[in-house]
């Protein structure tokens, strides 16, 4: 459990979060009321609250939001007395393709599947990519810039964990130690995607690749990099970074060539994306062979026969597959029929279309991931139009 805040710890929660020097060992020479009240002041202006220098109830709060294990000032500072807007990053990458690895998954929320703690993973970096010149890369195993960790209590890194709430993730800053970009979460909490409770993971996330890459706290209160949880932030692809954060990455790499520094904090997208996926409940898996498709609307995933996504972005369907109709906004149900490898589409109650088949080029086949079962291979053959149990546009695949 986290610990509950007093008096008699105060000191403690202070020193921990850089507004207190550490207390000598020699002369074990505690902590001057007029140290700790100055301190306090800092902690309550830093949070964005009245500088009173007393532990009132609105202090409390702050303090026992859940927030990030980093120190909001260093010691240096704390030591000589002097209160910076934010911790000066230790360094920055030398690099610009960052490999990325999930070590550990969550164990305690069992609404994130790895699948979805991947994909929000990806677009959490991608929030710093799109606007600086950095390219992140999953790797599947061995060494990776970015490790990400979901673990408990002391990890034997320095910033242990202390339950659910109090202190929920940290990420260290580039550098030369092996620790370097890694990010670890504390599996105690109740880490979420969409939901008013629990933890919201991508969120999170975003704050603390924000570390990763070398930004550190700061007080500005529209910041992603404010060292307390502020909650949900939205749709991963429709996120857009405060422009504060905007501006402190481009002084650390530059604008990504694609990206105006001009733009007001505000600007938006042309088209919107599709929302990240929602896995649908009550949908049978009927394999097919080696690998299947998850179709929603007119974009669709493909997973591996472990069920792991092919690519954490969805493809549209017309961009994927040659000769569908044009005006076939979406689709119902994919997968390839084993007699004469064609790719069967449902949509509604009425076949659109049917074209001769195409070399695939590399052995794979695709299975239904739908709520419906997919049909005989005699009645997928009768004539159209047909209910969707027998329904079918078959077109050839276009790439891989």
């Amino acid at each position: 459990m986290a610990v509950t805040l007093y008096p008699g710890n105060l000191p403690d929660w202070l020193t921990k979060f850089g507004y207190l020097p550490p207390p000598d060992p020699v002369t074990g020479q505690l902590q001057t009321k007029e140290a700790l009240t100055k301190a306090i002041k800092a902690m309550q202006k830093y949070g964005g609250l009245e500088e009173t220098g007393v532990l009132d109830e609105e202090t409390l709060v702050l303090m026992k939001t859940p927030r990030c294990s980093l120190p909001d000032v260093s010691e240096s500072e704390s030591q000589s007395g002097r209160q910076r807007r934010s911790l000066p990053p230790q360094s920055k990458w030398s690099k610009r393709h960052l490999s990325w690895r999930i070590r550990t998954f969550p164990t305690e929320s069992h609404m994130l599947g790895r699948d979805t703690v991947r994909a929000l993973m990806h677009y959490a970096l991608k929030v710093w990519s799109d606007i600086a010149p950095l390219n992140f890369h999953e790797v599947a195993g061995g060494e990776a810039d970015i490790q990400i960790e979901f673990t408990k209590a002391d990890h034997n890194d320095g910033y242990p964990f202390d339950g659910p709430g109090g202190t929920v993730a940290h990420a260290f800053y580039p550098g030369e130690r092996f620790t370097a970009g890694d990010t670890h979460f504390d599996d105690d909490e109740a880490w979420t995607f969409r939901s008013p409770d629990g933890m919201d993971l991508f969120a999170v996330a975003v704050h603390e690749f924000g570390h990763a890459i070398g930004l550190a706290h700061t007080s500005a209160i529209e910041s992603i990099m404010r060292p307390y949880y502020q909650g949900p932030v939205g749709d991963p692809l429709k996120y857009n970074l405060p422009y504060e954060d905007k501006v402190r990455v481009w002084q650390l790499y530059g604008v990504r060539d694609s990206v105006s520094h001009t733009d007001s904090p505000d600007t938006s997208r042309s088209a919107d994306p599709p929302v990240l996926l929602d896995l649908p409940k009550n949908r049978s898996t009927v394999p097919i062979t080696y690998f299947e498709q998850l179709t929603i609307g007119k974009y669709f995933w493909r997973l591996t026969r472990e069920k792991n996504l092919v690519s954490l972005r969805p493809a549209q369907i017309h961009r994927f597959w040659r000769g569908l109709p044009a005006n076939l906004d979406s689709v119902d149900a994919v997968y390839e029929r084993p007699g004469d490898h064609k790719i069967v589409f449902f949509k509604g109650a009425a076949a659109v279309d049917e074209i001769p088949p195409c070399s695939f080029g590399h052995g794979n086949l695709i299975s239904s991931l739908s709520a419906y079962t997919p049909p005989s291979q005699s009645s997928v053959k009768q004539p159209r139009p047909r209910s969707l149990s027998v329904t079918s546009v078959t077109v050839p695949m276009q790439m891989c």
